[in-house]
């Protein structure tokens, strides 16, 4: 591949790209020593910030009688009845716009310890109402299924493997009409890895 160019300029050449992979990882250093600092100087104007109002900030509440609770012996099912009620109880924000760090800048640092447990109770909501519509699948029971995962959904849920649960339903289903209609909401969303998500749902759509 060098055997015509001279020594010389092929010396060069590697003096050269020597001179950009340092400038490189010099930038790279530099950009990572800014990036540290502006976040430390956030956190620190954050672990300083005063309490603000949070009486406008939306709870989130969902009535008992929208989340399918079939009446069955299957214990998996019944545990995750029981956590999802359980859950129903406890004060939940949806709050994921926010970093740690956003939070104590938005509504001050004696409220973040409340804000994170309003959003812990939140995620544990989803977590277990995913788990109770994965029982039902387990379970044969299809229509419970499809319910629960598609209140995910709707509830906030962006985990992929809410989406693909529900997909592999359709499949099980042949229902392509609601894997279309699946694939229509993902298109329209803002997930993330959303066109690796697409690529998974619509290879379970029956040609």
């Amino acid at each position: 591949m060098f055997s015509n160019i001279p020594f010389p300029s092929l010396f060069v050449c590697f003096l050269i790209f020597c001179a950009w992979l340092h400038y490189e990882k010099r930038k790279a250093t530099r950009e990572d020593m800014r990036a540290s600092k502006e976040f430390w100087q956030r956190e620190s104007e954050a672990n300083a910030s005063r309490n603000k109002d949070i009486s406008h900030l939306p709870f989130f509440e969902l009535d008992e009688a929208q989340i399918p609770l079939s009446q069955t012996d299957d214990e998996n099912i019944c545990y995750y009845q029981e956590k999802v009620r359980g859950c129903l109880a406890l004060p939940m924000m949806n709050l994921s716009g926010y970093t740690n760090t956003d939070l104590k800048l938005s509504f001050g640092i004696g409220n973040f310890k409340t804000l994170s447990s309003y959003d812990e109770n939140y995620n544990s909501f989803l977590i277990n109402l995913s788990n109770l519509g994965k029982a039902y699948h387990m379970a044969g029971l299809l229509s419970e299924a499809e319910k629960t995962y598609l209140l995910c959904l709707d509830s906030g849920s962006d985990k992929a493997i809410d989406y693909l649960a529900l997909a592999d339903i359709y499949h099980e289903s042949n229902d392509d009409k609601k894997l279309t209609a699946l694939i229509d909401r993902v298109e329209t969303s803002d997930l993330p890895r959303k066109e690796s998500l697409l690529s998974r749902i619509r290879s379970k759509v029956i040609l």
